[in-house]
């Protein structure tokens, strides 16, 4: 009997030893090594924040214009507010003559010594101030040198008529001004990068009714609706 408790105990004591410690951990089992993996390279597929054009132009910009048109050419300026790359607020002025499509200098004058067209009466200018809003086409489909738009406006227009009697720059002592409403619209692409600033081509539409019995350049033919069809040539700076 004293043999049989003998052998229990020892039993006991055996398995007690095996057993950790309260506390304590099992030893640490080491970790596989993995090698550095030196096939691929990953690169995002956006291209970075400062790399982006469009996010490092301006939000105020301006530029001149030169503009073409059946009465000659003209000059103009504008200043452009970008909502977002593709939304844009524009405030736009411009110069250019306005005359019938027929006038032609044909008649000499012995007096002056130059050459005057057949009964123009008057010689008339145009200053439209339209304020418009550019929204560009295609953004994600074509890349950042060819930017297409749509543009539309509205905005008061100073007519000037000066006597075509007196010489150019005196006749202006005698000049009148009337003040209409008009409008335009246009479209037009932006070529070359953002960052080298704007250089634009486009087409606009003007529409500028006179009202009544309209004004005269040629005697007896009164221009009632100015405006018409203008080439600009635009160079913006950001």
């Amino acid at each position: 009997m004293l043999r049989l408790f003998g052998a229990l105990l020892l039993a006991a004591a055996i398995a007690s030893a095996q057993e950790p410690m309260p506390g304590s951990s099992p030893a640490p089992i080491p970790a596989e090594t993995v090698p550095p993996d030196t096939v691929f390279i990953f690169r995002s597929p956006r291209p970075l924040l400062a790399d982006d054009p469009r996010l490092t132009r301006a939000v105020l910009g301006g530029g001149l214009e030169i503009l073409f048109s059946q009465s000659g050419l003209g000059l103009g300026g504008y200043i452009e507010y970008r909502l977002t790359d593709e939304l844009s607020y524009v405030l736009d002025l411009g110069l250019s003559g306005a005359r019938n499509s027929s006038e032609i200098e044909t008649l000499y004058d012995p007096v002056t010594g130059r050459y005057l067209v057949p009964d123009k009466v008057n010689r008339l200018f145009i200053i439209p101030l339209m304020v418009g809003v550019s929204h560009r086409l295609f953004p994600e489909s074509l890349g950042e040198t060819m930017r297409p738009f749509v543009s539309a406006g509205i905005g008061p227009t100073l007519i000037v008529s000066t006597p075509y009697e007196y010489e150019f720059f005196q006749s202006f002592g005698y000049a009148r001004g009337y003040v209409r409403a008009g409008g335009y619209v246009g479209v037009g692409t932006f070529i070359g990068a953002p960052s080298r600033g704007s250089l634009a081509l486009h087409v606009r539409y003007y529409y500028i009714p006179f009202g009544g019995d309209g004004l005269e350049s040629i005697r007896g033919r009164p221009i009632t609706v100015f405006g018409g069809l203008f080439l600009a040539l635009s160079v913006g700076f950001d």
